[in-house]
């Protein structure tokens, strides 16, 4: 399929999700009705608990039905959800059931994903393949989990009522900037998703990096740079809606390492800092902090070091543009999302799931106990199921302890009240070797 928009790279524009074998699918079509409706991050946590109930069934009944090689008939027998190889599901099964299927992130790198694909015969061109960016050591490679277009077309939909949501409104008008390069989005899951639904709804896209020559066996990110002219061009653009979306070292690389005159002549070469989006925008920012100083220990440091250099306004006395923090990870369709928070605020960064995402906090790494009611504060392993993968059960341990957040029904943010449709958590941190897990950046 020949129609990828940013320069021959990432998702293709048309996803053709016709001509699947799975469009007429009864589950894909519930889920497609379920999405277009309306926006269901605007439910009650009740209305959200019901749906996923609702869905439980039809999810499990969707992987026996297109099974290949009988491999979830067998799993779901051998992990006591089916009465039988057959596939016959067990009465009564409840949602905590779900951890029985699990995956570790570890599971899916290299060739790990293939076996769990319901159509491992797939042309490569119906999907895109997405890879962890390989930093950890004394791993068989990264993080391989391919999407086909029909999960992509639902990633669409899905993400995109997440960040309408957070943002408070439709996300239909506006200019962005991606400080990645467009390569990027041929493997890098939070660059090809997040661009794709951004041009899908209309917005200009921008890239702030490029990919320049270098040595052959130097890999992508040691020959990463700059793109002036294109950070120029969006910093200039007078738009009044204006989306930034950075990683926390490309805004340590910009705002807080150049110094003398090497900040000069990039305040010469940019026109920046400060940057100004515009009475609307928005920073996003992601990605952890794999490959920042180790003095930086957490992603609010950058944050506060930088608010005052990206403004929402056109003039110096704009305020701070609100932060909207994602969690985006590899082996995962949809992203956990922020909401925007002034940059000097000392409140906690909630990250949200979306309803289509099943999310539980387990007991420990030795004691995968998902807790009914996890107590505010405490540390707990992250579980989620994204019901809404049609490629393979995405039941998913990543390796992360979180913190549990109180009961809340509704959160205030820098850009008004939003309803809590399920329980969000705070990122705490990687769970270690000792703990049954390697140690990783990120999902590297």
């Amino acid at each position: 399929m020949n129609n990828k928009p940013f320069n021959g790279n990432g998702i293709p524009t048309n996803l053709n999700e016709s001509s699947s074998t799975l469009y007429n699918d009864e589950y894909f079509q519930l889920l497609k009705k379920t999405l277009t409706e309306k926006n269901i991050v605007n439910n009650s946590r009740e209305e959200t608990k019901n749906l996923q109930k609702s869905l439980l069934y039809p999810y499990l009944e969707f992987f026996i039905r297109n099974d290949k090689n009988d491999f979830y008939k067998k799993l779901f027998f051998n992990r006591g959800i089916a009465k039988n190889q057959n596939g016959n599901l067990k009465d009564n099964l409840n949602l905590i059931d779900l951890i029985k299927l699990r995956v570790h992130s570890d599971d899916l790198r290299a060739d790990g994903q293939q076996q769990r694909l319901i159509h491992q015969d797939i042309n490569k061109e119906e999907g895109m393949s997405f890879m962890s960016s390989g930093t950890t050591v004394g791993t068989n490679g990264p993080v391989n989990v391919f999407r086909s277009n029909i999960s992509l077309s639902l990633s669409r939909l899905t993400n995109g009522n997440l960040i309408d949501w957070s943002i408070g409104k439709t996300v239909d008008e506006g200019e962005t900037l991606f400080h990645m390069a467009p390569e990027m989005t041929n493997f890098l899951a939070f660059a090809a998703i997040g661009s794709d639904f951004l041009r899908d709804r209309g917005l200009g896209v921008r890239f702030g990096a490029k990919v320049n020559s270098g040595p052959a066996d130097s890999t992508i990110w040691q020959r990463l740079g700059p793109d002036i002219k294109q950070m120029k061009s969006f910093f200039k653009d007078k738009n009044s809606t204006k989306y930034f979306i950075a990683s926390g070292v490309g805004l340590y690389k910009m705002f807080m390492e150049p110094k003398g005159i090497k900040k000069l002549m990039m305040k010469l070469a940019l026109s920046a800092p400060p940057v100004y989006l515009g009475d609307n925008g928005v920073l996003m920012i992601g990605g952890g902090l794999k490959r920042l100083p180790t003095t930086i220990t957490s992603l609010d440091q950058i944050v506060k070091n930088t608010g005052d250099f990206i403004l929402a306004g056109n003039n110096k006395n704009a305020p701070p543009a609100p932060v909207i923090d994602m969690l985006g990870l590899t082996e995962s369709l949809n992203v956990f999302i922020g909401v925007p928070t002034n940059p000097h605020s000392n409140d906690p960064w909630i990250k949200f799931p979306h309803p289509l995402t099943y999310t539980a906090l387990l007991k420990s790494p030795f004691d995968l106990t998902p807790v009914e009611n996890p107590k505010e504060g405490e540390e707990y392993l992250l579980f989620y199921v994204n019901l809404m993968t049609l490629d393979y059960v995405e039941a998913i341990i990543p390796g992360d302890f979180v913190t549990a957040t109180k009961d809340m029904d509704s959160i205030d943010t820098a850009l008004g009240k939003r309803n809590i449709s399920q329980n969000g958590f705070v990122y705490s941190r990687r769970a270690e070797q000792s703990e049954g897990f390697k140690i990783r950046e990120g999902c590297g």
